[in-house]
């Protein structure tokens, strides 16, 4: 859709990702005008789609789903229970150590303690008690999940108080007081290698995620990842906001320190009541709002950022059930192979199915490695027999090194938002409302704990309520 005569009081948001389009949507409902600036031909950002050889692949790194978070944001978009149809994973993955011993994640709480206990005796009661009392925990404080900016006020209104110990601590102290075997902490850490950070940085609220899995599943959208993206921008559309692609924004106009609008790349100006950046929150202040404050911007220069990682793009003739995703540990990293025709026999061609070989980097060792060092990693981590057993014969469709999806998507940086770390948690992430420049609002995964889905869609809603709450729609004013 193209753009109309842009007037002063409308909202810009800047990118169409899941984060852009759910606060898109949340502001169109309350009767916003809103225009949104999308600098790819393709709405989704990272958990947009991807063709190749008549092979559709979700392209980014989003290979799991939190079913109740984005439930929950539907909810808010009015978007209707089963417009997205889910498929429960039941054997959710699979790890490979480097001793040749492997560890298994299976939805059923009992039938992975019994895994566990065969290899290591007397761990699979002190398993089912962690993924118990992780439960609990989670369950006291998933309420400020739902909060822009949760604060002492509501940790006390929400009943959370006696979560506060854990919430201060790191993943690691938090594995180790469940006296579990290095093998299996490893294993249910294998999030924090995705991060590119170790399990001592690591927030402790990422010891939920197994309990995630045996407790509400695991599940897999019906058309992957991409349907999220795809539903939100025809509800967008129904909503009425005008999305313009192929349109990147270069510098927020935000004279005296309140939004005027913004600039784009050819040299358009859009006048708006207030801007949504969908862009990276770093980026957005250090890259876009015209004359910030250098002493902030270099605080947030200093955050250690998350790398999207190398990912190839597989035709695979085979499979190797029953593991939706299998990683392989190699050191202080990973790789994973993500099979979703497991899951999705329908996406196959004749006997062919896609799959892709993913592996997370730190944000450090990608630009240590440069663009042919990474090209150099995937060739290595091809050449690998460990993923390719049951599989007859792969072709690769196409590759992405960091610098690559730097550029396919207008990453800050080549990162896809700061890494979380027990230390931004207790600062607080990102705030959706800016505290530093007036009618700007954040939202994405830059401004949400976590890299699921679900959590961008959260803060689109949130960052909405923010912009609403302090800049009312004229005729309810």
């Amino acid at each position: 859709m193209t753009s109309q005569n842009p007037t002063a009081n409308k909202i810009i948001v800047i990118g169409a990702g899941v984060g852009g389009l759910s606060a898109a949507i949340r502001l169109a409902r309350q009767g916003y005008a809103v225009q949104l600036l999308e600098a790819r031909a393709q709405a989704g950002g990272l958990a947009s789609g991807f063709t190749a050889e008549g092979f559709t692949f979700d392209a980014g790194p989003y290979i799991l789903l939190d079913k109740p978070g984005l439930e929950w944001a539907f909810n808010e978009l009015g978007i209707a229970a089963g417009a997205l149809p889910f498929t429960p994973i039941e054997h959710v993955y699979h790890v490979l150590h480097e001793d040749g011993t492997a560890t298994a994640f299976d939805r059923s709480l009992d039938t992975t303690a019994a895994g566990f206990e065969a290899r290591y005796p007397g761990s699979g009661e002190r398993y089912k008690a962690f993924v118990i009392k992780m439960m609990a925990v989670h369950a006291n404080v998933q309420p400020l999940t739902f909060h822009s900016h949760p604060g002492v006020w509501d940790v006390l209104r929400n009943g959370s108080l006696s979560s506060v110990p854990f919430m201060l601590s790191s993943l690691a102290s938090v594995l180790d007081k469940a006296a579990l075997p290095p093998e299996l902490q490893e294993s249910i850490g294998i999030w924090t290698h995705i991060a590119g950070q170790p399990m001592t940085q690591a927030p402790a609220p990422m010891a939920f995620v197994p309990g995630l899995f045996h407790g509400v599943g695991a599940y897999y959208p019906q058309g992957g990842m991409r349907a999220v993206a795809e539903l939100l921008t025809a509800t967008a559309l129904k909503e009425g906001v005008d999305i313009q692609y192929n349109t990147k924004v270069k510098a927020i106009q935000a004279p005296g320190g309140r939004v005027a609008g913004v600039t784009t790349v050819a040299g358009e100006f859009w006048p708006a009541a207030a801007v949504m950046s969908d862009s990276s929150g770093i980026g957005t202040y250090v890259e876009l709002v015209e004359d910030f404050p250098t002493p902030e911007k270099e605080k947030l220069q200093q955050l250690p950022l998350q790398s999207p990682g190398t990912c190839a793009y597989l035709a695979v003739r085979g499979r190797q059930p029953p593991y939706y995703i299998r990683f392989k540990l190699r050191g202080a990293g990973c790789t994973a192979f993500v099979q979703p025709g497991l899951l999705a026999p329908e996406l196959a061609q004749e006997d062919w199915f896609p799959a892709r070989l993913i592996s997370p980097l730190a944000h450090a060792e990608a630009e240590a490695l440069g663009p042919e060092g990474q090209s150099q990693l995937i060739d290595q981590q091809l050449a690998e027999t460990w993923w390719q057993e049951g599989i007859i014969e792969y072709k690769v469709l196409h590759r992405r090194t960091t610098f690559e999806w730097g550029r396919d998507y207008n990453l800050y940086r080549d990162s896809m938002n700061p890494v979380m770390t027990s230390r931004l948690m207790l600062k607080g992430r990102l705030a959706h409302r800016s505290p530093t420049v007036k009618g700007l609002y954040l939202t994405g995964s830059s401004t949400h704990p976590g890299q699921w889905v679900s959590f961008c869609a959260i803060a689109g809603v949130l960052a909405a309520d923010c912009l609403a709450h302090d800049l009312p729609v004229p005729h309810a004013a």
